[in-house]
């Protein structure tokens, strides 16, 4: 989730921001990254073209073609879980409406964030971090719209200072279709969340979770054809069909060596709303 180097500086909220049972005292700290990329190899036909690099997001479908050349989320959250943690109290970094849920206690915590998603089939590291040694059970990166006056912490705030064209919005999306340009919005509520079974090891050796976001299926009318972003404006029947396919298109899996696939064979869990998501 990223290519915005403007956008929001890291916020890290380490465990002893975090008041959590376990008690652990910061030790040594290992690196971890979390990257993001659009292309799916299983799914991807050759409908999809230019899928290379300095090259836009291509779709043709019969008559109708759809060129992607931007496409923004709006990161409300992204959590990192001890295995085994139970918080007490949580901290408030951004935007988050998880207040009271002393389940999730978060070694990791970013405040609100614009990803800029890979159009061209490339993989981008959205942060890298040093943070404690330790296993960890869980990753979640919630994708949510900021709205001022929400009262949801100092990271919104910030967040909206600096990108008040954002506000209410958690995913944009530039490009043509059929040579018209458009530029589309949503407030959809949706995100990737991995557990991990056997928790993830943060030692010694670098470690990466890719969330992988299938981009080319957004726009998919379901019947084999392609939706006109432009008439998927907010109610409309077509606007609940994209934030469907969005809410379906995110999974997280383990990918060390940054070659987007699961290092161990996997597929990950898709979207918080998606049909093989943890929970709901």
């Amino acid at each position: 989730m990223r290519i915005n180097p403007a956008s929001l500086p890291v916020l890290l909220v380490a465990s002893a921001a975090m008041a959590c049972a376990d008690g652990t005292a910061p030790g040594a700290r290992r690196p971890v990254s979390v990257s993001f990329t659009t292309v799916n190899t299983a799914t991807t036909t050759a409908s999809v073209t230019g899928l290379f690099p300095d090259h836009p997001l291509n779709d043709v479908v019969g008559s109708d073609a759809l060129v992607i050349s931007r496409a923004q989320l709006v990161v409300a959250r992204i959590e990192l879980v001890r295995a085994g943690a139970v918080c007490t109290s949580e901290n408030a970094a951004g935007d988050d409406d998880d207040h009271g849920d002393d389940s999730n206690c978060a070694e990791l915590e970013l405040a609100p964030r614009v990803v800029d998603l890979p159009v061209n089939g490339t993989i981008v590291d959205e942060l890298s971090v040093n943070i404690p040694a330790g296993t960890y059970s869980e990753l979640e990166a919630k994708v949510r719209p900021i709205r001022g006056n929400s009262g949801r912490g100092h990271g919104s705030a910030t967040f909206l200072a600096a990108h008040p064209e954002l506000e209410g919005v958690s995913v944009l999306v530039a490009g043509t279709f059929n040579g018209e340009p458009f530029t589309f919005t949503s407030d959809v509520s949706t995100g990737a969340e991995q557990h991990f079974d056997p928790p993830l090891e943060v030692g010694d050796n670098p470690l990466n979770v890719t969330v992988h976001v299938d981009l080319a299926t957004w726009f998919a009318s379901g019947a084999g054809g392609l939706i006109d972003p432009r008439t998927a404006g907010p109610g409309t029947d077509n606007a609940r069909l994209v934030a469907q396919n969005i809410r379906r298109s995110f999974r997280a899996f383990r990918d060390d060596d940054h070659d987007g696939h699961d290092d161990h064979g996997g597929h990950g869990d898709h979207g918080e709303d998606g049909d093989n998501s943890g929970h709901h």
